[in-house]
């Protein structure tokens, strides 16, 4: 399905039943590269499944692990805002389970308890918090970069991610599918060659 240049595909998926595994996707994937099952952030994922051997669905497994730990077991040593980003994992899994958060069955992707639980990490921001809720199956935008960009270009005017998030949205109505269908399409065309020079030139 196409739609205005960018090819409509399903959703890639992401970790439904397995919270701790969409908690590392979500933080590692800030200004990085997504990768392939060997590498990247999904690299990173199937690293800390391996050495875990077990269902990735208990926040309080990653709330007491060291941060140093965690990023050996990930191998990625990433910094955001100054700290490792293995640091950002484990204190957000703290304050997540501190607000009632467990399984990824008990996360409330619309109230604003465990949003401001996520958030109220230095280094996480709302952008990372719907990607968060998004790699647990919930719909909506990851409004990065990529997004605001491609979004910006196609309205003629800078947009912050609250109205980048907003416009994919309308989109996806209007086309009547779902919200991350849109959003993944945007983002894998910005990032594509064509799409990054055509964005570059404008």
């Amino acid at each position: 399905m196409e739609r205005d240049g960018i090819q409509l595909v399903e959703w890639r998926g992401g970790y439904p039943d397995e919270i701790e595994a969409a908690l590392i996707n979500a933080v590692l994937s800030i200004r990085a590269r997504y990768g392939t099952v060997t590498n990247g952030v999904r690299g990173a994922v199937g690293r800390y499944r391996d050495h875990e051997q077990r269902r990735l669905d208990d926040l309080t497994v990653l709330a007491k692990r060291k941060p140093e730990l965690l990023a050996r077991q990930l191998d990625n040593h990433a910094r955001a805002s100054g700290r490792l980003k293995a640091d950002l994992i484990v204190d957000a899994a703290r304050r997540l389970v501190d607000a009632g958060v467990t399984r990824a069955g008990d996360l409330d992707p619309v109230g604003d308890r465990h949003r401001r639980a996520y958030t109220g990490v230095r280094g996480l921001g709302a952008v990372t918090w719907v990607y968060f809720a998004m790699m647990l199956g919930h719909d909506g935008v990851k409004a990065d970069t990529w997004i605001q960009k491609y979004v910006t270009h196609a309205v003629g005017a800078p947009l912050d991610p609250a109205r980048a998030e907003a416009v994919v949205a309308a989109v996806a109505a209007q086309q009547q599918v779902e919200v991350r269908q849109v959003d993944q399409a945007i983002w894998r065309f910005a990032r594509s060659r064509e799409g990054a020079a055509s964005l570059s030139d404008s």
